[in-house]
């Protein structure tokens, strides 16, 4: 063991140049023993060394305990924003869901508005054109009854004209009684469904 601390002496207090001195100069290779010497003083060394790392059963169970918790506290402090990141994505996402069946039941109910508008405006016009083609025929059968008896009353004698003039006119009150007789009753069925 000597030759090595006269080795770690030398490189670390340089007394010369190695390049000045010559071949012969320089110190002898270790011998056997010597090797042996330093093979088994590293050996006990490490060897004591190790005794000293050896944990007992009770030890490394708390060391193993130890490096578990602190596992599972970097694994939550690492995985907290991929939740939170999650959480904010699953709201999104029910947001949007939700949105989307708001519109869908409102496109619903505006198809189901519009439907019952063309209906009504359907029904609507269909009564406006039937009462328009009833008014129509009254008026037409009106004229040709007139027309009839127009007719008729050119055709009589001239003492039948007389009557037959006071019938028109009778019946011409008579018809306009009825029509303000309808009109009447028509309001008042009116006045009664409000």
């Amino acid at each position: 063991m000597n030759w090595l601390a006269n080795y770690l002496g030398d490189v670390e207090h340089p007394g010369g140049s190695p390049l000045r001195e010559g071949p012969l100069e320089r110190s002898t290779l270790p011998s056997p023993a010597d090797w042996s010497e330093f093979i088994n003083a590293s050996n006990s060394k490490v060897e004591r060394d190790l005794a000293q790392l050896t944990l007992s059963d009770p030890e490394q169970r708390e060391l193993y305990e130890a490096a578990r918790l602190v596992q599972t506290a970097f694994r939550k402090y690492k995985g907290r924003p991929l939740r939170e990141q999650q959480e904010v994505a699953a709201a999104v996402i029910q947001r949007c869901y939700k949105k989307y069946k708001q519109v869908g039941t409102t496109y619903a109910l505006y198809k189901k508005m519009t439907q019952a508008a063309i209906l009504i405006q359907s029904k609507f016009r269909s009564y406006h054109e039937q009462k328009k083609f009833q008014q129509s025929r009254r008026a037409a059968v009106l004229i040709q009854q007139y027309y009839r008896s127009y007719k008729e009353f050119g055709r009589l004698k001239p003492h039948h004209r007389g009557a037959a003039a006071a019938l028109v006119q009778g019946s011409l009150l008579t018809k306009r009684q009825d029509q303000a007789a309808r009109k009447i009753m028509r309001f008042l069925r009116r006045c009664r469904h409000r």
